[in-house]
């Protein structure tokens, strides 16, 4: 069972948090030193140990906060959706909308963790299933509604997060596209035909940046 935090301690440790993702997003991982996060934080190294033992174990604390805010917010977009292919459709919205908010967010989770050893990139792969378990979902979701054919939908999810990740970080990589949300259309309308839906039938409204 994890222990209560009193409302400074929790403080304290989010302030961590805060501060790793801009060092993090800035310098990446491997060059992100404690010393300048706690720096950043306004805390001390002893509070930054009593709430991680190590760096790794602040940036695995890090990119679970990260995921499960974005998971929140495209589940919350695509809630309001009234079908399966409706609710995919919102998903790739809401994804490329938060990202291209939330830049250094997009660092850390697609680029800043990744590369630094096998063992540490394991450790993060659940986190990138996390999206495709939900694009899964929605596709069995929508197989059994005869909305599309029955098709692989573990390897489909797979392919639709290996294209948005692609996407994306080139975003980040070279600044195109430019907004990165110009290019939410057409990503949206290939993932679709892909499993055989009709993009234009599945016109969700837009999902600003400032939305989410």
């Amino acid at each position: 069972m994890s222990k209560r935090l009193q409302p400074e301690e929790a403080n304290a440790r989010d302030r961590i948090l805060d501060a790793a993702l801009e060092v993090i997003a800035q310098r990446g991982y491997s060059a992100a030193g404690v010393q300048e996060i706690v720096e950043l934080s306004g805390t001390s190294k002893g509070s930054f140990y009593f709430h991680y033992p190590s760096k790794e174990e602040m940036v695995m604390a890090l990119v679970e906060r990260m995921s499960d805010k974005l998971i929140a917010k495209i589940e919350g977009s695509a809630g309001q959706q009234p079908t399966p292919l409706h609710r995919l459709a919102a998903s790739v919205d809401a994804l490329m909308a938060t990202f291209a908010r939330q830049r250094n967010v997009a660092r850390v989770l697609l680029l800043n963790i990744i590369g630094h050893g096998r063992a540490t990139d394991r450790k993060f792969l659940p986190i990138r299933e996390r999206f495709s378990g939900l694009i899964q979902r929605q596709l069995d979701a929508a197989v059994e509604a005869k909305q599309i054919r029955p098709l692989d939908t573990l390897l489909v999810s797979q392919m639709w997060v290996g294209a948005l990740h692609e996407v994306i970080v080139r975003w980040l990589l070279t600044g195109q596209p430019s907004p990165l949300t110009s290019a939410t259309p057409a990503l949206r309308a290939i993932l679709l035909k892909s499993v055989g839906a009709d993009p234009p039938a599945l016109e969700t409204p837009g999902v600003s940046a400032d939305q989410l």
